[in-house]
């Protein structure tokens, strides 16, 4: 499997590509990388952009291994990371991801997120917290 990732960011920053590519041979690799993350998270440590694509990436693979929709796995990619669990900027360099997955001999399918990690409690906690 093959996921190509477009992230785009605030207006002012210029779109990237990110390849994940992933087989059946890489699960331990995937695994591991996947329980890396998931320490780093239990330990209220802050992920970098790309762990953070990663963990995305991470729950897209085991979503379409379970059967999940591609409406099942948009509506919980917003669920999966807060914005105190990322280093500060990610939010704002994420603002539109475009995972196209590239299975074997299956056509692509595309699955586009908007704002995958809200900024807008994020803000307001901020403003709150200052009062």
């Amino acid at each position: 499997m093959k996921i190509e990732v477009l992230v785009q960011g605030d207006p002012d920053t210029k779109p990237f590509t990110k390849m994940f590519h992933y087989e059946k041979l890489d699960n331990d690799i995937f695994l591991e990388s996947a329980q890396l993350i998931k320490k780093r998270l239990a330990n209220n440590m802050r992920l970098n952009i790309n762990e953070t694509l990663g963990w995305f990436v991470t729950y897209i693979i085991i979503s379409l291994d379970e059967g999940k929709t591609i409406n099942e796995i948009q509506k919980h990619i917003p669920e999966l990371l807060s914005p105190y669990q990322v280093m500060i900027g990610v939010p704002e360099s994420l603002r539109l991801l475009t995972f196209t997955i590239t299975r074997n001999n299956t056509r692509n399918k595309m699955i586009s997120i908007t704002t995958p990690i809200c900024i807008n409690q994020y803000l307001l906690c901020d403003l709150e917290q200052s009062v």
